[in-house]
């Protein structure tokens, strides 16, 4: 039988100096992430797409083709979002 646990699973975080800077570098690319246009959003539907300096430096159909694509790239400072098709979203 299934016991609910009472330990919380998520630990908190104090990231060191050097974190903190390199997540503050991608809040403008995050902001435009959020704003970018509609044909964007559909040209990149269904894929996973990595942002960094306000751009979209890479895209695949899946989380590992587009890590392959980045290849040794800084992954602190992209932005990695999944952009769902349009209607597609299913909410629980």
């Amino acid at each position: 039988m299934i016991q609910k646990s009472t330990k919380p699973v998520v630990q908190p975080w104090q990231p060191t100096p050097e974190q903190e800077v390199k997540m503050r570098a991608s809040d403008l690319s995050l902001t435009w992430l959020y704003n970018m246009p509609r044909e964007e959003w559909l040209r990149y539907s269904g894929q996973w797409i990595a942002i960094e300096d306000c751009r979209v430096i890479s895209s695949g159909k899946s989380f590992d083709e587009l890590l392959t694509k980045l290849g040794d790239a800084d992954l602190g400072t992209v932005i990695i979002h999944r952009v769902e098709r349009p209607g597609r979203t299913i909410y629980r």
